[in-house]
């Protein structure tokens, strides 16, 4: 199989493109053709050498990087049920698995917790950069949004930190179940999060949402900022934050609701939020380059510049 891998640790040039033996299934695997993956920052540390255990517990040279892939199923198990060859999926490599099974390549071996159904009308590389940026960012939102906070046509959310990664999906999908939605972010991000549908954009540099907003049904918290939250939220309220540890005093207040966030999605879930994405509600930016060394070694670069914007996708084949 063709494979973009890297044979020692260092810089992007370190990327090389070579033939390694097709992998092989057990009988709870399945092994998917690749037709494009995504870049991620993670494949940077992995390149680098700063990725520790369990991501290299059992690595060997040469190594393929790479989590984020969309493909079609081309070989199962004896005991899967859930898959079948041709089914098009989407999803991650495992985190823990030999050096020669990334999704740099022509074909990734999984187990069906890690991928689900692609939607129809999706493209691979759509799915690709929903693979990258659902799972984290995406699945951290919906979590938030849909399972915690359970937030319902008509009630008034504030995420704290609208522009982030995580808060750029929990704005949309808030506003997708119905929510008039306020943020608080940067003057710079304030066209962005107006085209995403947010009714209220905060410039925290001036404006505590405290001073300016009250009786909220529910409030997301990104940035660390439970206090805010709190006086923001009516009496009865909701709020969940992924960037702070909750004091007793704030997670045992007598009517308001308030929890930290150990998210934990479900392939549902990621359907749920591909959907989301093929509707519009959820809109993504990508930019797409070819299957070669020198391309991925050119996205590398760029991450580790800092000048992306959204999600690079490898088109590995139709």
């Amino acid at each position: 199989m063709k494979a973009i891998a890297i044979k020692q640790f260092g810089a992007a040039n370190e990327l090389t493109e070579m033939d390694l033996p097709a992998l092989t299934v057990k009988s709870d695997e399945i092994k998917v053709e690749t037709h494009a993956f995504s870049i991620n920052p993670m494949d940077i540390a992995g390149r680098a050498g700063y990725l520790s255990s369990p991501f290299n517990d059992q690595w060997a040279f040469p190594i393929v990087l790479g989590y984020d892939f969309a493909g079609v199923v081309a070989e199962v198990g004896s005991d899967v049920k859930d898959y079948k060859v041709g089914d098009r999926v989407f999803g991650q490599a495992p985190t823990t698995r030999p050096g020669n099974n990334g999704a740099y390549s022509e074909e990734v071996v999984v187990t069906s917790d890690l991928i689900a159904p692609m939607p129809e009308g999706l493209s691979f590389d759509q799915a690709a950069a929903l693979a990258a940026a659902l799972p984290i960012a995406g699945l951290t939102a919906y979590c938030a949004i849909v399972t915690n906070l359970n937030v319902q046509p008509g009630q008034k959310v504030l995420v704290q930190g609208g522009a982030g990664g995580v808060g750029l999906f929990a704005v949309q999908i808030a506003k997708a179940r119905g929510a008039y939605v306020a943020t608080t972010a940067s003057p710079s991000h304030t066209e962005l999060l107006q085209s995403l549908g947010v009714d209220e954009v905060i410039d925290y540099h001036k404006t505590s949402p405290a001073d300016i907003l009250k009786d909220y049904d529910a409030v997301f918290d990104t940035v660390g900022d439970v206090d805010t939250g709190l006086k923001v939220l009516k009496a009865d309220g909701k709020l969940v934050t992924v960037a702070a540890q909750p004091t007793p005093e704030q997670l045992h207040h007598l009517q308001q609701q308030v929890m930290f966030q150990f998210t934990n999605g479900t392939p549902a879930d990621l359907t749920t939020l591909a959907n989301y994405v093929l509707d519009g509600k959820i809109k993504l930016t990508m930019a797409t380059k070819p299957f070669s060394a020198t391309d991925v070694i050119e996205a590398h670069e760029e991450i580790e510049g800092h000048h992306v914007t959204g999600k690079i996708v490898i088109h590995v084949k139709d």
